[in-house]
């Protein structure tokens, strides 16, 4: 198979305008040169129907006098031929007549002498005298030759300059395309170059530079998510084995730190045990398998609140619809639950509280998990949800957590075809908020 050879732009618009000219300039050639040739060859028809008129005025007025019809222009003065015939099949001629009928080679009504082309007419008088004329046309030929050559010039003129004006404004299309290309050969790639014009290539670089922006930020807070997952990890890991070395070193002389290193030993393994959970839920992501089942959310909500409440420092206010339900899975469900209150317990004073609201309309719920914390930015608001991504940098070894915790909550809602986001609570604090489908009692 033939390998497609590969052209840039500035070569496909050049060889594009150069098949489009050529096409143009032959059309233009045909219809202007035919035009050319139609009108003088109807000018010599005329002067040759006027000779035929001539002559048979002159035959029925008597003997015909043949110098006085010469038709021949001053440039070329080539004889036109003519021959009158009777009724009775007398016949005259023009000088030179019999000769060219005898020398010429004929193709319906045109005859070739040498160099030169003749046309053939005929008319028959009311007297049945019948007058044929060979009229030569070599001023049409000539015309239509000068024409096409005046043609060829203009054309091939106009080719070189449009063809360079054409080269030129390839090159304006085509180098801020080359500009991207070299700018995105670097191994690191902020911003690629922004041309005013053309258009659609300054669209594209504006494009392109969100594209990096997002795809900058998202390495970014991997970057910073391997760096606290790291941190998460090693933290444990190094406790727990300073614990085993305890052990192992102390444990037949001071029996009564076992209980405490192994206390110790679960609680940090148990921390290890949540985080790589979250990461093999980040990972799995749509191949996570949904079952959605009839929920008493009231009742739901209810079982989710007294099994945290001992988890949090803050109170849990709660006074939701009794009897209202919802299609989901109830794992997914459980897990956003949790995480909204343990998010809203992580960011809110310790003496504050925590409120779960829910509204219904249009047939859609939206359960609300409100707390009177920090707050997030309006910038930050469309970035929480993200993965890896944590608000205060500064503050991530103080808080704990990875950051995932959100991103998992989205992807749950995602898969229920439901929806996350945040609101502004009033006076300080966040709304968390969970829009799900509600279904009949």
């Amino acid at each position: 198979m033939k390998e497609i050879e590969s052209k840039t732009s500035a070569k496909i618009i050049t060889d594009t305008f150069v098949r489009i000219f050529l096409i143009f300039s032959l059309l233009i050639t045909i219809i202007v040169s035919g035009i050319v040739a139609f009108t003088s060859l109807q000018i010599r028809k005329s002067e040759g129907a006027a000779l035929l008129n001539s002559v048979q005025t002159a035959a029925t007025n008597g003997q015909v006098n043949w110098d006085e019809f010469k038709l021949d222009s001053e440039k070329d003065e080539k004889a036109t031929f003519v021959r009158l015939t009777s009724p009775s099949g007398q016949r005259e001629e023009s000088q030179g007549t019999t000769n060219f009928l005898k020398s010429r080679k004929s193709w319906g009504n045109f005859s070739l002498l040498r160099d030169d082309i003749f046309l053939y007419s005929s008319k028959t008088s009311k007297n049945g005298t019948k007058a044929e004329l060979w009229l030569n046309i070599n001023v049409v030929v000539k015309s239509m030759i000068r024409a096409i050559l005046v043609i060829i010039a203009v054309m091939i003129f106009l080719f070189f300059l449009a063809l360079i004006l054409i080269q030129k404004a390839a090159r304006t299309i085509s180098q801020p395309l080359t500009d991207i290309v070299v700018a995105t050969d670097g191994k690191d790639v902020k911003q690629v170059p922004v041309s005013k014009n053309p258009l659609e290539v300054h669209q594209l670089s504006q494009s392109f530079n969100r594209l990096l922006n997002r795809l900058n930020q998202k390495i970014e807070n991997e970057q910073q998510f391997v760096s606290d997952a790291s941190h998460e990890l090693r933290t444990p890991v190094a406790a727990i084995r300073g614990h085993v070395n305890l052990l192992k070193r102390r444990w037949h002389e001071h029996p009564e730190i076992v209980d405490e290193s192994l206390s110790y030993i679960d609680e940090e393994s148990m921390r290890m045990k949540v985080l790589i959970e979250n990461l093999l839920t980040i990972s799995r992501g749509n191949h996570l398998e949904m079952k959605k089942e009839r929920i008493n959310l009231s009742k739901f909500t209810d079982k989710v609140v007294s099994e945290i409440q001992l988890a949090l420092r803050q109170k849990i206010n709660f006074d939701i619809q009794t009897d209202l339900f919802v299609s989901m899975d109830k794992m997914a469900l459980y897990k956003i639950i949790i995480i909204f209150l343990e998010n809203a317990g992580k960011y809110s004073p310790s003496n504050s509280e925590i409120t779960i609201n829910i509204n219904l309309e249009n047939h859609q719920v939206d359960f609300q998990v409100a707390d009177e914390g920090i707050g997030i930015p309006e910038e930050e608001k469309d970035n929480i949800f993200e993965r890896f991504y944590r608000i205060d940098k500064s503050r991530s070894s103080e808080i704990p957590g990875t950051g995932l915790g959100l991103a998992i909550a989205k992807e749950y809602a995602q898969l229920n075809d439901a929806k996350v986001f945040v609101s502004n609570n009033s006076p300080k604090g966040s709304i968390f908020h969970l829009l799900m489908e509600s279904i009949e009692n």
